[in-house]
């Protein structure tokens, strides 16, 4: 799988929805949804990586169309990915871990937006936007599966979704199941994990958000830094 690839895979699915319902504008800015471009990171070269960290989508504010991949090297400097960062330098320098670790990011979606509840309030109400929204994640299914991570660090709740942690039937109709993985608690290690899956089988801690106004206070962070070193150790 390359870069080139993928950005043909994501290509074919805006030039399916470019002329129906869900390329219009939104509330948080003008210009339509598809016309915006698209935009993923993919470290091609990396396989099998220690840690993934799982985000939803890029945001949009400077009205300039982009069709794009990238890799981690090419924007570590941007903000948002700091706290990604600052995660591997503490288990790589932190002296009581020592950890020397592979990462890599990944969006579920590759529409930029910048409010997320847009996704939920809007895409999600329509059956062209659950259409939509379901062939990227069947694309991201795919890259996710490439990486190969040993741990998932999700640090937002629609992601959480996507992934089928939520799934359930009722009246015998299934509900949330999108990429319909399986997971269990392993009470060992004290996280989830994905089962049943052929090609995938990380540990994955569902967190709050990593920046911003609702990100782990430091104690958290702190916890969750000592976690991934845990989980990391034991499975070596």
């Amino acid at each position: 799988m390359t870069g080139k690839e993928l950005v043909a895979k994501y290509q074919n699915i805006w030039d399916e929805f470019k002329n129906s319902e869900v390329n219009e504008p939104t509330s948080s800015n003008q210009d339509k949804l598809l016309d915006r471009g698209f935009v993923f990171e993919f470290d091609e070269e990396l396989k099998d990586v220690d840690i993934l960290f799982v985000g939803i989508n890029p945001s949009y504010a400077n009205g300039k169309p982009e069709t794009l991949f990238y890799r981690k090297d090419d924007v570590k400097g941007l903000s948002y990915f700091k706290p990604f960062n600052k995660i591997i330098e503490e288990l790589e320098e932190n002296k009581n871990y020592g950890k020397k670790v592979t990462w890599s990011h990944l969006d579920m979606l590759v529409f930029r937006e910048t409010q997320q509840s847009y996704i939920e309030s809007e895409l999600l109400k329509t059956e062209k936007g659950v259409e939509f929204v379901y062939k990227q994640l069947m694309v991201s299914k795919k890259i996710l599966e490439y990486l190969n991570p040993k741990i998932m660090v999700v640090s937002n709740t629609s992601a959480r979704s996507f992934l089928g942690r939520d799934k359930f039937v009722k009246d015998k109709k299934e509900y949330g199941f999108w990429m319909n993985y399986d997971f269990e608690f392993d009470y060992e290690l004290g996280t989830d994990k994905i089962i049943k899956a052929e090609k995938l089988k990380p540990y994955t801690f569902f967190t709050s958000m990593l920046s911003g106004q609702r990100a782990l206070d430091k104690g958290s962070r702190q916890r969750l830094i000592w976690h991934i070193n845990k989980v990391l150790t034991e499975i070596e």
